[in-house]
């Protein structure tokens, strides 16, 4: 049996390589698609599903990222999502799957992911694919410690993250907050810690796409 998917992503490629992918593998049957999160919630009021393949990012209109997938969880609360990526960051990875995703997969893997995938989500279970574990450094089957999010930051490690992740030197939010230069460095390496973020690269990837 084939099941029923809805698939929502702003790129028509990857729209039409997840189509195919399910097609040739027989697990899966596309019965509608979205390029928008507006467009994902509209279909998924008219159409019976199994499961949402999903992008996390669609800057087109409605709300994307977590809140998209927060809404997903909220009206449609025993519905497999799985959420196909390009981002690479291992506290985001954790915000994703704290949200009831049971499948991560990144788009630079191969595409036989996506059907053995929504088998295994489909069978209760969580499908995390290669790029995922390798980020995570975690092996497959291996419950996600679901730590290390933002409900773990203090207010002040969280001012300090999207401080710093706005431009702001160390030395500049030591002197507009009026707080020590190294109270300032301390809580910027607390922060990064409890998220195990291991550059600024990843503080402005994680704030970006949290919309901080």
């Amino acid at each position: 049996m084939a099941y029923r998917v809805i698939v929502a992503d702003d790129h028509p490629v990857v729209l039409k390589g997840i189509t195919l992918a399910l097609a040739h593998d027989g697990t899966g049957r596309v019965v509608a698609e979205a390029n928008s999160p507006e467009g994902l919630l509209a279909v998924l009021a008219t159409t019976a599903c199994d499961a949402v393949i999903t992008d996390f990012s669609m800057p087109a209109p409605g709300t994307d990222g977590l809140a998209m997938l927060a809404l997903l969880r909220e009206r449609y609360p025993t519905l497999p999502v799985m959420v196909i990526t390009t981002i690479a960051n291992p506290a985001l990875y954790r915000e994703i799957l704290s949200l009831g995703v049971v499948g991560l997969i990144g788009k630079s893997g191969d595409a036989s992911e996506i059907p053995e995938a929504l088998g295994e989500i489909l069978a209760g279970h969580v499908y995390l694919g290669a790029s995922v574990q390798a980020t995570l450094g975690v092996e497959q089957g291996t419950v996600v410690d679901r730590s290390g999010t933002l409900t773990d930051l203090s207010p002040r490690e969280l001012e300090i993250l999207r401080l710093f992740a706005n431009g702001n030197s160390v030395t500049d939010i030591a002197r507009s907050t009026g707080r020590g230069l190294s109270t300032i460095s301390q809580q910027k390496s607390n922060a990064m810690r409890k998220l195990r973020l291991a550059n600024d690269a990843e503080i402005f990837e994680y704030i970006e796409r949290l919309r901080l």
